[in-house]
């Protein structure tokens, strides 16, 4: 009886198959190492004490454009933004020669935009330069001495070409909400 001859353990698959298992997990770990390393923690944020301090800020401003009756129409157009500023009666002070617009990228703040628009003779603000990038945004008007301002939910600027915004208190979890 003829014993046929045994290959060696390199020509064989079983091994290679067993070895590659562990060897892709190590390859992943780098992979994801690498992508931590490197990475922008945009949505980190380094000081939360701080941070809790400005929302009362916010939260103030907002207050502040209830209390005049604030709202706001903004359409985008092939010729730039235009913004219709409403207030209450006799609300003067809400109204200035510029306004300025942030449109805040839900996830990326490279993304994030600002526009200052001006007040034509027919009381619209205007801003005929900017360009509405595609994607989620949550937008923010206010004054260039940010005594108020308004914020909208997030829309989708490939899709809607106009907006009303109204003035809100957002709610804060955790933080005792005062008249």
């Amino acid at each position: 009886m003829a014993v046929a001859p045994k290959s060696h353990w390199t020509r064989e698959p079983w091994p290679w198959i067993l070895m590659a298992i562990p060897a892709s997990s190590v390859v992943a770990g780098m992979t994801m190492l690498t992508f931590a390393i490197t990475s922008n923690n945009a949505l980190v944020v380094d000081d939360y004490y701080k941070e809790g301090k400005a929302i009362n800020q916010r939260i103030g401003r907002d207050r502040e454009a209830i209390r005049l009756g604030l709202g706001a129409h903004l359409a985008w157009q092939a010729q730039g933004i235009a913004l219709t500023l409403q207030s209450a009666p006799g609300s003067s002070q809400a109204h200035r020669d510029t306004i300025g617009i942030r449109l805040v990228h839900v996830t990326d703040d490279t993304l994030d935009r600002a526009y200052v628009l001006r007040r034509d003779a027919g009381g619209v603000y205007r801003n005929t330069e900017a360009v509405m990038p595609a994607g989620r945004y949550r937008i923010h008007i206010e004054t260039p001495d940010r005594d108020w301002r308004l914020v909208s939910d997030l829309f989708d600027t490939g899709k809607v070409t106009a907006t009303d915004i109204a003035a809100a208190v957002p709610a804060v979890q955790g933080a005792a909400q005062k008249p």
